[in-house]
């Protein structure tokens, strides 16, 4: 369990507080991840995605609070990203869901974790790293049923399952699983298509081993599809508080981070002066502008410029001209007595003084939640609240 104030020191002791920081819910995570494994029901398991450091979120903390939780297994895109849970304590099972160089394979055999598989080559390193370690290699067949992206087809996938099955000695087959291209999508022909293709290969597995972990369903299809929900679903979004596209209203969640800068400066720009980089905003009138230190590296969107809002004293003020590397302006011509060193909430926010959530953040730059989280960058302080 987190509390409150844990991680909470600001990185350099010579100041009371940063320019910038991300509140992290530890409670909401771990309730999103409740609600989930109430929905799947048992026997499913929920393996929580914790890749790209926790969507943003902090790969240890997510991983600790999804656990508590109740979720069994832990999905990461890396070698480095399971290594980095395993040394940070975390006992559970880990799945990396990526390719993983035959360099690292050793290591992950003797930690014990997970690794997928879709080609012969990483059939072989596995099986030298088992005989090396001493131990059986945990291997799940990723098939690529329609994602086009990393897989082995199905329609060649059972004969690599009879290549790995033929390792019995060294490589235990723990799981078979897909991937799928639009679960989110408003159509529901495509993944069901894909469903079926996986099917295919999934009967063939059984028969090789009866054990074998099924599983499929990412975050929209964990809400949407029942029937795809198989022995284990692979959440990720929703465990961090946001619903992917026709998704609402099927379990209730709470974002989990809110994303703070301090305002370093207020001033009057004059009726006809321009605001920041390349000109691109002209005040029509005189309008008070607010500095905030936040910008593009800190993972302010840049596609925000003159769009998107930051939220303070609770009101919406819109950003003004280009953002930059470590700040941008804001608008604060409709928010009485804002000063330097007031808050500006760039993600999240208390429901209570108003919310700008990472859904909103993405409508106004063009993008996802998705990237919205995970572009929060490693100099913003993560700061466990609950």
């Amino acid at each position: 369990m987190h509390a409150a104030g844990e991680l909470a020191a600001w990185p350099d002791a010579r100041t009371d507080r940063p320019l910038k920081w991300a509140e992290i819910d530890a409670g909401a995570l771990t309730e999103n991840t409740a609600r989930v494994v109430a929905h799947v029901g048992n026997p499913v398991s929920v393996m929580a995605m914790v890749k790209a450091n926790g969507y943003g979120h902090g790969a240890l903390l997510a991983a600790r609070a999804t656990l508590l939780g109740g979720a069994r297994w832990l999905g990461v895109s890396s070698a480095a990203e399971a290594l980095q849970l395993r040394d940070g304590g975390i006992d559970a099972r880990i799945l990396v869901v990526g390719w993983t160089h035959p360099s690292t394979h050793a290591d992950l055999v003797r930690a014990g974790i997970d690794v997928t598989v879709f080609d012969a080559a990483t059939v072989e390193s596995l099986h030298a790293s088992a005989l090396d370690a001493g131990r059986t290699a945990q291997a799940h067949l990723k098939v690529d049923t329609g994602m086009n992206r990393v897989g082995v087809r199905s329609e060649v996938a059972v004969a690599l399952l009879r290549e790995l099955c033929s390792h019995r000695d060294t490589i235990e087959l723990s799981g078979v699983f897909t991937h799928f291209a639009d679960a989110d999508g408003a159509a529901r022909d495509f993944t069901e298509e894909q469903h079926h293709r996986f099917l295919e290969v999934v009967a063939v597995a059984k028969q090789l081993r009866s054990g074998v972990l099924v599983h499929c369903a990412n975050s929209a299809a964990t809400l949407r599809f029942d029937a795809m929900h198989h022995d284990l679903v692979r959440p990720g979004l929703v465990l961090y508080g946001y619903t992917p596209p026709h998704c609402d209203g099927v379990v209730e969640v709470r974002p989990a981070m809110t994303v703070v800068a301090s305002v370093t400066h207020v001033s009057t720009v004059r009726r006809g002066e321009t605001v920041g980089y390349n000109r691109t905003w002209r005040a029509p009138r005189d309008t008070r502008v607010a500095v905030v230190a936040a910008g593009y590296a800190d993972g302010v969107q840049r596609a925000q410029s003159n769009t998107g809002c930051v939220l303070i004293r609770g009101r919406r003020c819109r950003i003004l001209g280009l953002v930059s590397m470590d700040q941008m302006s804001v608008d604060v011509s409709g928010v009485e007595g804002v000063s330097a060193g007031d808050d500006a909430v760039i993600i999240g926010g208390d429901p209570g003084r108003g919310v700008i959530g990472a859904d909103a953040v993405a409508a106004s730059a063009g993008t996802t939640s998705y990237e919205v989280l995970c572009a929060v960058s490693a100099r913003v302080r993560r700061v466990v609240t609950g």
